[in-house]
């Protein structure tokens, strides 16, 4: 169905601190995304292998002249290929001039709708690649540089160009969609000043507050109003009313996604994935607590309010005296989860730094110890402290951490609401390393920031489809506004369909998911009928299956799944109609979804 190309040994093209070996990161977009497809080498365009009809380049890549005029047979008998970061010396193929290598930008949305730049509503930051100018083909986007500079002459640069070829059709992203998701999540390295152990994780944001940043109008004082106001000398108060409201790396995968879409659906070809969520659910919510003290009274109290509004949610707790274990098993029977809130240097160990991994493993062992627990999943850290750029998460493998979410504050800081799997990018391959990193958006509504940021910000997570991650510190349960916040929060996620899940569910969820492998069958599939294998060795309850519909089709009333119908259903995702189908899943099973014209 589909085939990504990419060479993991050759290096991004360009200067600066980018990362250098981001192609393989492709594969994990679309392993998040349910997609099936399979990696193969440039080779592959020359060595006579059949190919899938639609090829991805994860990077500018460096082609001979035998695997160039491959790509150009395939495309003219046919074939679907999107090119990312460059033409790979193919800039016929592709409908366009390539000019220079580009460093950084912003992608400008599009002065006219298409299938492909649907989602963007406002300006992108963008990392590498090239700039390009359409030829041949259509631009369906464009570029503003910022290094290098603009022309002389301010030509605008295109970013995203559309062209047909002979039979087939390509489709270029210009800019290093790939490198740009990754060094987005990623960031850059935390630097704490001394005599400081450890920075905030924004610190390690590459976004710029400003530009990448939206004003956020709130009109109600009540939801204006926060502690944290900066006072005037004219008396008055000033509250800030910036974040960084839009999810540039979930933008950016968005593109991709909806050209894979558009193609194949274009082309008459179906595409089987596995959706991000059960019972066909759009998004979800997640509540986390960082302790901060373990203060029995207001442990007790933000228990009882979440047991009252039944929202299950994730207790980051450091280990210090003050929770006794009855609270633990209150919160173990009432289903929410315990989790690390390592808070650096609490740990009575001096021979090594505040912050290492052996002041971490003891906070581990002694939270494990009071709880009871014999592993403990999550972890956020106090202060949401940082040092480095990955090491953390090593710590955090090496003890069996599966889920971080310290990445976040003020919004999107890290470019999305969609959990994701580190990878290690200034080496080929690209090794990943075995942690789940969820962000948050903010701290405590009406605390830290405005009341006012909390609709947006879940709405913005729910057209995402990803994950409202909000923090409140049961320390500011007693305040009235904080009560409110947290009630109007759950009532306002519970009104977009959201369920509340603990870190640990989204976390075994994500995980399972990951692990189904779905392969057209070689008996059954016709012009009227696809048949599908899906392989889930994990159980699935109620797992949501969709099926990309073709132009001028529609989606069957009906499909069978083993022999048995199941009803099937038509949503939008990502500007696409799919016909929908839940089940539950574990072992092996044959999906058979019937085609119905007009």
């Amino acid at each position: 169905m589909i085939g990504v190309i990419v060479n993991p040994e050759q290096p991004r093209k360009g200067t600066g601190e980018l990362p250098a070996y981001a192609a393989p990161y492709l594969g994990e977009i679309l392993r998040h995304a349910g997609i099936p497809f399979d990696l193969l080498p440039q080779n592959a365009l020359a060595d006579g292998s059949p190919l899938p009809r639609l090829l991805i380049f994860a990077q500018d890549l460096d082609l001979t002249s035998e695997q160039k005029a491959g790509a150009a047979e395939f495309v003219h008998a046919g074939g679907l290929l999107i090119g990312t970061a460059g033409t790979s010396g193919m800039d016929d193929l592709f409908g366009v001039q390539t000019v220079r290598l580009l460093e950084e930008g912003y992608l400008q949305p599009p002065a006219a709708p298409h299938a492909v730049t649907g989602g963007l509503s406002r300006e992108t930051h963008v990392f590498g690649g090239s700039l390009v100018k359409a030829a041949s083909g259509t631009a369906l986007a464009q570029v503003d540089p910022i290094q290098p500079p603009p022309h002389a002459d301010g030509a605008a640069s295109d970013a995203v160009v559309a062209h047909a070829s002979g039979r087939g059709r390509t489709l270029l992203f210009a800019l290093d969609l790939v490198t740009s998701v990754l060094h987005i999540h990623q960031g850059k390295p935390v630097v704490p000043i001394p005599p400081r152990e450890s920075s905030a994780t924004p610190a390690g944001s590459i976004l710029d507050p400003e530009r990448d940043g939206d004003l956020v109008r709130i009109e109600d004082i009540d939801d204006l109003y926060y502690s944290g106001g900066i006072p005037l000398q004219d008396g008055r108060t000033y509250y800030n009313q910036r974040i960084i409201l839009a999810p540039m790396a979930d933008t950016l995968k968005d593109l991709l996604l909806r050209a894979i879409f558009h193609l194949l659906s274009t082309a008459g070809e179906p595409l089987p994935l596995l959706w991000y969520w059960p019972r066909g659910q759009t998004s979800m919510a997640h509540m986390s607590h960082d302790s901060d003290g373990n203060r029995p009274l207001v442990g007790w109290c933000l228990f009882d309010l979440l047991q009252e509004l039944n929202v299950p949610s994730t207790w980051c707790t450091m280990p210090v005296t003050g929770y006794d274990r009855s609270f633990y098993n209150a919160l173990i029977d009432s289903t929410s989860e315990i989790a690390l809130h390592y808070a650096t240097g609490n740990a009575p160990v001096r021979e090594a730094p505040r912050w290492s991994q052996k002041d971490f493993d003891w906070q581990y062992d002694t939270l494990a110890y009071e709880t009871g627990l014999s592993n403990i999943v999550s972890n956020k850290n106090h202060g949401i402290a940082w040092q480095g750029r990955l090491e953390f998460y090593y710590w955090c493998q090496n003890k069996g951490i599966q889920l971080e979410h310290s990445r976040g504050d003020r919004g999107f800081t890290f470019g999305t609401s969609h959990p994701w799997f580190p990878m290690e990018d200034d080496r080929p391959n690209g090794d990943y390393l075995d942690v789940l990193a969820l962000p948050f958006l903010t701290q405590d509504f009406t605390v830290v920031c405005p009341h006012g940021f909390m609709r947006p910000l879940v709405a913005r997570c729910h057209a995402d489809y990803g994950v409202a991650h909000v923090l409140y510190h049961p320390s500011h349960v007693e305040d009235p506004e904080c009560e409110r916040s947290i009630r109007d929060t759950v009532a306002y996620a519970r009104s977009l369909g959201m369920e509340w899940w603990t870190s640990e569910e989204i976390n075994n969820w994500e995980r399972s998911r990951r692990r189904v492998s779905i392969s057209t069958t070689g008996n059954g599939s016709s012009a009227t009928e696809s048949a599908y294998r899906i392989q889930s060795p994990d159980k699935l309850s109620e797992a949501t299956m969709l099926y990309l519909l073709p132009a001028g089709s529609t989606a069957p009333s009906s499909s069978t799944l083993d022999g048995e119908t199941v009803d099937v259903s038509t949503v939008e995702r990502y500007g696409h109609r799919f016909a929908q189908v839940s089940a539950d899943l574990g072992g092996e099973h044959e999906l058979r979804v019937p085609l119905v014209a007009g």
